[in-house]
């Protein structure tokens, strides 16, 4: 893996993102929603993921989010979702 993000601050982490390969950026992802799972991050390194697949250069300004809570039914977990706001 590239970095562990865990350790960084998300300023720290959102920095260390930059010039990092699709695969880099899934493996730090993956690392992020198994440790802190801080949606902030978590939708950074999505921007820079979809930006690389795009073929478009990462933009400089962060996306806008909108986080969506779930609440549980009976029986069921409740869940968070990450919206990008264009």
């Amino acid at each position: 893996m590239s970095f562990d993000p865990s350790a960084l601050t998300v300023k720290e982490a959102v920095k260390q993102l930059q010039g990092l390969s699709d695969d880099a950026l899934s493996e730090v992802y993956d690392a992020e929603l198994d440790g802190k799972g801080r949606i902030s991050l978590l939708g950074e390194i999505t921007a820079k993921r979809d930006a690389l697949r795009e073929g478009a250069a990462p933009k400089a300004e962060a996306q806008k989010v909108e986080v969506i809570h779930r609440p549980a039914r009976p029986g069921a977990a409740a869940a968070s979702y990450i919206r990008r706001i264009k």
